[in-house]
């Protein structure tokens, strides 16, 4: 969205960089000197109606810390979407474990527990739930499927901020939610950024840790030590660690989100209503117990109903010459990525 006609994504304002300028010249620009990264994991959990959050990086390291904290590794499988970035996926691979790819529902475009169930073997730890363009998956099925099977569910929420499922906000369903701030996402925390949300505490333990060298929150927080970092680390990590300019722009951003979420729906809506009184096109109606976050809004071609000389690509091609904003495509089918 950098490089088209039409009004830039990401788009930032000098309330943004004034609050960066700040950060910087404050000298507290790491998790440990500042209070933005702190702050905006409190802020976000509640977002997401999450006890804990644990801001990251980027987003493809939430999925890996979620795999982390969960105990995914070599010898497992994970059920996951063919549709979907290939962070979804790759993260399964690194983790050591297996991706089993599940069927999509021709409307959502997502997993549903019925697909899942189909591709269920002994080895199955996981099933990772991507909510597609702002559509949530049916997460009750898939929930019960994953208690009867005493499996894990992770949700990739990169594409959903604001969404809601029956009432309850995406990422605070199943075990863990991962999250995505990177500059083309509904919000941004500066052009790369991510996060973890979950209810247990005894995970958000193991997942806090990992990413901060294997540093144990209790021995920080709750108990005696000498100054500095001597003696805090309890387990081997790494460092996935947020900085306070991502954290303190993330803040700002998470404030707007009620408005943008209003100015996404009115927008989908007013496609969705147009295209649903044109022949050739078909929109799936979205369930009313879900609040789509609208990221994309899809409406599918049906090439048997067009016109002589028509296609997708010619519709598209039209449309963007009428100065309305129209791309191809979904997510690709990532088992044709040659990396499979």
């Amino acid at each position: 969205m950098l490089n088209g006609p039409f009004s830039p994504w990401p788009s930032f304002t000098e309330e943004e960089a004034n609050a960066v300028s700040n950060v910087l010249l404050s000298n507290k620009v790491n998790y440990w000197t500042g209070q933005e990264c702190r702050e905006f994991e409190r802020e976000f959990a509640q977002f997401a109606d999450s006890e804990y959050a644990i801001a990251l990086t980027n987003g493809t390291l939430a999925l890996d810390l979620a795999l982390k904290g969960l105990g995914i590794g070599p010898g497992d499988e994970v059920v996951v979407t063919p549709r979907t970035f290939l962070a979804s996926v790759s993260s399964i691979v690194t983790a050591g474990a297996v991706p089993v790819f599940a069927e999509v529902d021709s409307d959502s475009q997502n997993i549903t527990a019925e697909t899942v169930a189909a591709v269920l073997s002994e080895r199955t730890r996981a099933v990772i739930c991507v909510h597609l363009a702002g559509w949530p998956c049916d997460m009750d099925p898939i929930m019960d499927l994953a208690a009867k099977h005493d499996l894990f569910v992770i949700e990739d929420c990169a594409q959903a901020h604001g969404a809601t499922y029956k009432g309850r906000a995406v990422g605070s369903i199943g075990h863990v939610g991962c999250w995505s701030f990177c500059q083309d996402k509904i919000m941004t925390t500066g052009g790369e950024g991510g996060a973890v949300t979950c209810n247990d505490r005894n995970l958000w333990s193991r997942m806090w840790s990992y990413k901060d060298h294997g540093k144990s929150w209790s021995a920080v927080y709750e108990r005696q030590h000498p100054p500095g970092f001597r003696w805090l680390h309890e387990s081997f990590g790494t460092n996935w660690r947020m900085t306070e300019m991502q954290g303190v722009i993330g803040r700002i951003q998470l404030a707007r989100m009620p408005e943008w979420r209003k100015a996404r729906q009115r927008n989908a809506n007013a496609i969705w209503d147009c295209a649903r009184n044109l022949p050739g096109l078909r929109v799936p109606d979205v369930p009313p117990d879900i609040e789509h976050a609208a990221y994309k809004c899809y409406v599918f071609v049906e090439p048997g109903m067009l016109a002589a000389g028509w296609s997708r690509d010619r519709i598209q091609s039209a449309m963007v010459e009428a100065g309305v904003p129209c791309f191809s495509g979904s997510c690709s089918e990532v088992y044709l990525e040659k990396a499979f």
